[in-house]
């Protein structure tokens, strides 16, 4: 009697994740698993550290569309790793850290804090996010202040008293104060665009502070840098060695949360 061979069938290959396992949450490996489904979206275009851009991710640069949590991840480990790299006062905490400072427990909390050596930054960049819209906490130790900075008329206002509370207790901040600080607003058709506001207001927070030494609650974010902030992303993964995808007529949405 003859073996019969069975096949097996073959599983998709696992999800590179952005961020520790510590920082993981379940609508982050949701996406990610149904991105691991899709062979159109597992084209890779870029490796860099511990994540993977893949052609769906990079095409929402390449259109009117809302960037996702992948993007904006890769941007804060660019700033951490390469561009300020030899300032190690400055903290950019990816959107999985910002979400799972929010959600753990205090004594979680103060251990993945302990783990990032937040206490000893002078300056942490926290993105926020719900749904599809990005804002900015910054916590200022020069200043003794959270700053906060929203691109749509404070639609996160209540996230970030939520998480200033938290990382009062995990920060021992218990004498800052919180300021909501003037930005660029985007324009009432512009919904998508506001995580090309988040990058672009870190880049000028980020520069202000290093030349100051302090953070201030104005940042003089142009237009011109919105308009241009797309391509500046799209040539930066060219520079480190990305492929780019052709650009997609599609509309992909982006879903997120911190």
């Amino acid at each position: 009697m003859s073996k019969v061979k069975k096949k097996l069938k073959k599983s998709a290959p696992p999800c590179r994740l952005l961020v520790a396992k510590a920082s993981i949450n379940d609508d982050y490996l949701r996406t990610c698993q149904m991105d691991g489904e899709n062979s159109s979206n597992a084209i890779v275009s870029l490796r860099f550290q511990e994540m993977s851009l893949r052609h769906s991710d990079v095409q929402l640069l390449q259109g009117p569309h809302a960037l996702n949590e992948r993007l904006i991840a890769f941007y804060f480990a660019y700033l951490q790793s390469r561009r300020y790299k030899m300032q190690p006062e400055l903290h950019f905490l990816t959107p999985a850290l910002a979400y799972s400072i929010r959600h753990l427990e205090g004594r979680e909390r103060r251990r993945l804090a302990r783990s990032l050596d937040l206490g000893s930054k002078r300056f942490v960049f926290v993105p926020l996010a719900e749904g599809s819209h990005w804002s900015l906490l910054l916590v200022s130790r020069p200043d003794r202040k959270f700053y906060y900075f929203d691109s749509e008329d404070d639609r996160h206002l209540g996230f970030a008293r939520l998480l200033e509370e938290r990382l009062r207790r995990t920060l021992v901040a218990n004498d800052y104060t919180f300021t909501r600080g003037r930005c660029l607003q985007q324009g009432i058709d512009k919904g998508y665009e506001s995580g090309v506001h988040l990058m672009c207001m870190v880049d000028n927070m980020t520069e202000y502070v290093t030349r100051c030494g302090y953070a201030t609650s104005t940042l003089l974010v142009s237009i011109q840098e919105v308009r241009g902030k797309r391509e500046s992303l799209l040539q930066l993964i060219r520079t480190l060695g990305g492929i780019l995808p052709m650009s997609s007529s599609k509309s992909p949405t982006s879903t997120s949360e911190s």
